[in-house]
């Protein structure tokens, strides 16, 4: 069974810089006969977190979709963890999202032996009450998943390059949520956890889990404007080959993308975090 993966689309309604990538990689993958499923992992939208009509314009895109579809919230789409970001995250930016998407976490048992299990990153370590009921549905899906192995979808890594690091919440989970996740990833066997947001992709095993950075298919970024991160920088596609209890990233880079770089934009487009 294969999963399409379709991470970081940045498509907006009142700037369409990123609509022919996003319409190139929607072509890719219905010219396909083996996808399953798409999971598109975040940031969807440009502005979906400052302006509605980009939550209507991302909806409506998602229907050029072949195969069947789940979709999480980014930072784009729902503003930030930091509670000092000029776009925080809050009631009702979750609101307007399911609006339009429904819920902005998930569990699919879809794909016969396996529980796809979607978080939306951006309430983690907020204080949100919805964050609470997230862990809440979290540990239940784990709980439940009987036989099925189970696999996890967020927005944002859980680090970026170990668990203890400083916290830095405009790139990774905070360390609170991050130690959580931890361990109930350690303690349900979790066979995976498969990440966006970095605009890097690789994938590597650590004790825990096998942790998948997935490719973004709008821009790409200059190394010295980001903190220190592994991976590589291409424009794309994931396809998650799922058999045997194992999955593994198939990083697939369509050669007529345009790429830019979202630091050349000068801030005209969206407002970049700092590095550290």
């Amino acid at each position: 069974m294969k999963i399409a993966v379709l991470s970081d689309p940045h498509i907006g309604s009142s700037n369409p810089v990123f609509v022919p990538n996003w319409e190139k990689v929607v072509a890719h993958v219905n010219a396909r006969n083996d996808i399953d499923l798409a999971i598109i992992l975040g940031d969807l939208t440009l502005l979906g977190s400052e302006q509605p009509e980009d939550l209507r314009f991302g909806r409506a895109a998602l229907d050029a979709l072949n195969p069947s579809w789940l979709v999480l919230p980014g930072n784009h789409d729902v503003g930030d963890i930091s509670r000092l970001s000029h776009q925080p995250a809050n009631g009702e930016r979750l609101s307007l999202w399911a609006e339009h998407y429904g819920p902005s976490y998930w569990y699919s048992d879809l794909l016969p032996g396996w529980r796809l299990i979607g978080l939306n990153s951006q309430i983690i370590g907020t204080g949100l009450t919805e964050e609470e009921a997230q862990w809440q549905a979290l540990e239940d899906a784990l709980a439940t998943r009987g036989s099925r192995e189970p696999v996890i979808f967020i927005h944002m890594p859980l680090f970026l390059n170990d668990w203890k690091e400083a916290d830095r919440p405009a790139w990774a989970l905070m360390s609170e949520g991050r130690t959580r996740l931890r361990r109930l990833i350690n303690d349900h066997d979790v066979c995976a956890v498969v990440t966006g947001h970095m605009h890097r992709t690789i994938q590597f095993d650590i004790p825990e889990t096998r942790m998948i950075w997935c490719a973004a298919s709008s821009f790409l970024t200059y190394d010295q404007s980001m903190p220190e991160q592994p991976g590589a920088a291409m424009l794309g596609l994931t396809i998650l080959t799922i058999a045997d209890g194992a999955i593994n990233a198939e990083f697939v880079e369509i050669d007529d993308l345009m790429v830019s770089r979202i630091e050349d934009y000068n801030g005209t487009i969206y407002r970049s975090p700092p590095k550290d």
